[in-house]
């Protein structure tokens, strides 16, 4: 039997890449070109894409965005297991961003949303540990 630790430490890191992993599947289905790989000082590792290709379908920004809180479900199956007790923690405050850039998103009038995304995107470079450039 695991440490009470290593059980949280480990549905720790399984709920920050079940969260990631569930952005990248909605870029790689709709396709949306990936053009880094970053891992940054605030939010552990993730993807920047070409946000023209889906800043203005809402279908995708939904589903980019709230997709990943589907692993807070995990939490249900055995609530007495500490290691998924970190899949609802990680993914509501990993969500609480998604939700974050969902709404500011879709407030803002279309053709600000490339501008505000790009913006973002340059802040979020600033803040970067490492880097994977991808073609």
């Amino acid at each position: 039997m695991m440490e009470l630790p290593l059980k949280i430490l480990l549905g720790f890191i399984l709920a920050i890449i079940l969260h990631e992993l569930t952005h990248l599947l909605v870029i790689v289905y709709y396709k949306i070109p990936i053009k880094s790989i970053i891992l940054t000082k605030w939010t552990a590792f993730g993807f920047l894409v070409d946000n023209e290709k889906y800043i203005n379908n809402r279908k995708i920004l939904f589903l980019m965005h709230f997709l990943p809180l589907i692993w807070c479900s995990f939490f249900i199956i055995d609530t007495n297991e500490p290691y998924l007790m970190m899949f609802p923690l990680v993914n509501i405050l990993g969500g609480a961003g998604d939700m974050y850039f969902y709404f500011r998103i879709i407030l803002l009038e279309p053709e600000k949303r490339i501008e505000w995304a790009n913006k973002t995107d340059e802040k979020i470079l600033k803040s970067i540990i490492w880097k994977k450039e991808l073609n």
